[in-house]
Order: structure tokens, then C-alpha cells, then sequence
């Protein structure tokens, strides 16, 4: 079943311990049917989403028969009613799931992406469709032990006063390999020397507010050098590592710790696979890449077309296969185009789309916005990107 999964910002992230609730540690799991999602202590009154930070939810662990580790997940309407899409591609849900989880019993919705869901459920395109006054807006938590053991909790009626904001697809949500193996080695958390990003998947879908979805990275990976997996370089809250140090079971960091770096079982090439809708991270062997480069040029309108331009390689650790280049690209005396080529111009990459895209051979000319860029291609899958400086 599909549902519309937007980021949520979480308030009281100081809680780190599980849900107080006194159980005796039955280790025979129950099917509970519902749990108890409290009143705020501003249900009674009025929330103006243009001036709120966030929508404070509280409630009680589901029983299960024992102080369960349950992952927790607000969901919103505007019609009271927690119907699915009908189908994989269509907009009929009648409710919007928060994006993230929780395992403590407090959860913070952001106004602002509160705001947005109502926008996407109200189906409101102009700001004269809002009404006058306030709306009601009905919330409920899911929560989820594993498959097969999932409930939820009582609805509540909250009165908000939405605002009008137009509703923009976001760019995809991009995260970045740093470690031992990538780049320079020095878990440095400059795009392009000590971080990678993987590549958006061609054709994907991602979500239209947070930009979350699938991400795919594939390279030359030493078995005695270790990485992970980071959203924001230089921040370490949100990260892929391995958990107990097992390559097979990736681990997304959470109120009860982080995984450890990852060591490839025998060095060669392999595939990364991520959803940061769904958090789920694969890493497996692949064959190697048909061509490995000795070196890329780009060229363009800011060097008169000229092919003697050299980019450089971003995986400079001894005994890793580099597969990505960038060149810094100073294009502030207005728009310029680019294209990026092995000499002799076979192959080349190029695309009509930017600041990133996939690039083909033989591809349109990319027109670069006026500005400073750090420019990065994969020469294994074509995606590029201009990373503003």
C-alpha cells in the first residue's frame, strides 16, 4: 500500500530511553489492537501553523507483552477517514504518514511539514481555496514491532490554522560515502575530496516535499580500508554504519547507538544500494565497470571549447580504481555550458539538465548558471553534479 511519507523534524530528541511502561518481560509476543495516543496539552486550543515549531504527541507503548524496542509513526488527515492510494501510482490516500520514526513515546511533528501535508491532502493550489478559519486535523501514531506486528492508536481532533505554500518537488535527498577508501582517506567533509555522494537512480520517483528515495553508488572497494555512510558531511547524526561490525547488516544510527565502519569481505567492486524512504541499505559484489579512465577532461563555452581542461580524480587512495572526477569551475562572469569527455571526445557526457543529471554519450550541452561549482561525474553511471561553493 502506498502512503505519502513526508520528513518530520523531531522535538525532545534529549529522550533516549524507551518508554517508561512497567511490564514484566514475557518473551511471548502479543497482537495488541490499539494503544493510547494522548490529548496535547494545547489540544483544547489552536495551533497557527505560521507560528508553531512543532506539534507535540505523546502516548503509551502498545502491549505486547513485554517492554518492546517499537519504532513509532505519526500519521495526519483532514478527513478523519486512513484510506490507502488504490494503486502504486495514484494520489487517492486520505492520509499522509509523517517521514521517520521514533522508538521513545514523544514525537514531534514540524509545523511546516504539517503544513505541507495539509496542502498535498487539501489538494489547495491557490491561496483562495484556504478557509477563512480553522480546520480540523485528525492525527494518529502506528506503531511496529516487525512485520506482522503493527497497530494503532486512538485518533485525535486537533483545530490548526493552515497557511498557503505552493507545493515544489523537491530535488532528491542526496547522501554521501566518507572513510578510509573515498576520496583523499581523510574523512574530511569537503564534497569531493574527503566525501562522494551517490547517485540519484534514473527514472525514480521521489518524494515531492523531502526529496527522499532511492540512491545507488557503485565502485572499487579495498578490504582493508573502512567507510560509511553519512547525509550531511561533516555531521555524524544521521549515518549508515555496520552493525557489530557485520558487513551484511547495515545499521541506520538510532537512540540506541550506531553501526561501525564498513569492511568489504574481499576487495573488488560492489554495489550500493539506498532508500531513505524506506531506510533500507544493500552492499553487494558486482562485475567490474567495462572501462576504467586514465584521465577526463571537461570543456565548454568557459575555455572556448577547448580539450585541455583536466579534471581530477576524487579517489586518490592507493589501490582504489577511481571512477569519479571533479574540476572546480569559476563561472561567475555569466552562463556558461559544459560537457565532460575522455580525449579524443569518445566517450563524452552530456545533458539538458542542471545542476545535476545523468550524461550521455554524445548528450546535449549542459548549461551551467553563472556562479563557482564544484563539478562532479561518476564515469560509470554519467551522473553529475555542480555543487555550489
Amino acid at each position: 500500500m502506498k502512503r505519502y511519507l513526508f520528513t518530520l523534524l523531531l522535538a525532545g530528541l534529549a529522550m533516549f530511553t524507551a518508554c517508561t511502561d512497567d511490564r514484566d518481560s514475557n518473551p511471548t509476543v502479543q497482537q495488541p489492537s490499539t494503544f493510547e495516543l494522548n490529548m496535547p496539552a494545547l489540544g483544547g486550543g489552536v495551533y497557527d501553523l505560521a507560528n508553531t515549531d512543532s506539534i507535540r504527541l505523546t502516548y503509551e507503548q502498545p502491549d505486547y507483552g513485554y517492554t518492546a524496542p517499537v519504532k513509532y509513526y505519526a500519521q495526519i488527515s483532514v478527513s478523519g477517514t486512513w484510506n490507502d492510494a488504490t494503486s502504486a501510482e495514484a494520489d487517492d490516500a486520505t492520509y499522509i504518514e509523517m517521514d521517520g520514526s521514533v522508538t521513545v513515546c514523544e514525537f514531534g511533528a514540524a509545523a511546516d511539514l504539517v503544513n505541507k501535508a495539509i496542502m498535498k491532502l487539501g489538494n489547495y493550489t491557490d491561496p483562495s481555496q484556504l478557509p477563512a478559519e480553522r480546520i480540523s486535523l485528525y492525527v494518529r501514531m502506528r506503531a511496529r514491532l516487525n512485520a506482522g506486528y503493527e497497530c494503532y492508536s486512538n485518533v485525535i481532533e486537533l483545530s490548526v490554522v493552515p497557511y498557503y505554500v505552493a507545493l515544489v518537488s523537491a530535488a532528491p535527498e542526496l547522501w554521501y560515502l566518507i572513510g578510509s577508501c573515498i576520496g583523499d582517506g581523510s574523512w574530511g567533509s569537503e564534497v569531493g575530496t574527503g566525501v562522494i555522494p551517490l547517485s540519484p537512480v534514473e527514472g525514480a520517483k521521489y518524494d515531492d516535499v523531502t526529496g527522499k528515495g532511492e540512491l545507488t553508488y557503485t565502485g572499487y572497494f579495498p578490504s582493508d580500508k573502512g567507510f560509511k555512510i553519512v547525509r550531511v558531511p561533516g555531521e555524524w547524526d544521521d549515518q549508515w554504519g555496520a552493525d557489530g561490525g557485520d558487513f551484511n547488516k547495515p545499521r541506520l544510527k538510532d537512540a540506541d547507538g550506531e553501526g561501525s565502519d564498513f569492511y568489504v569481505p574481499a576487495s573488488g567492486y560492489y554495489k550500493i544500494s539506498l532508500n531513505t524512504k524506506e531506510n533500507t541499505l544493500s552492499i553487494v559484489a558486482t562485475d567490474e565497470p567495462k572501462n576504467v579512465y586514465d584521465g577526463l577532461l571537461i570543456s565548454g563555452d568557459f575555455n572556448g571549447w577547448g580539450t585541455d581542461t583536466k579534471m581530477i580524480p576524487v579517489n586518490t587512495v592507493e589501490g582504489v580504481v577511481n571512477h569519479v572526477w571533479k574540476y572546480e569551475l569559476d563561472a561567475t562572469s555569466g552562463d556558461t555550458t559544459a560537457k565532460f569527455l575522455y580525449a579524443g571526445w569518445t566517450p563524452n557526457w552530456g545533458a539538458s539538465t542542471f545542476p545535476y543529471g545523468f550524461g550521455v554519450n554524445g548528450g546535449a550541452n549542459i548549461p551551467v548558471v553563472a556562479g563557482k561549482y564544484v563539478a562532479i561525474l561518476n564515469d560509470i553511471d554519467g551522473y553529475y553534479h555542480f555543487f555550489s561553493k
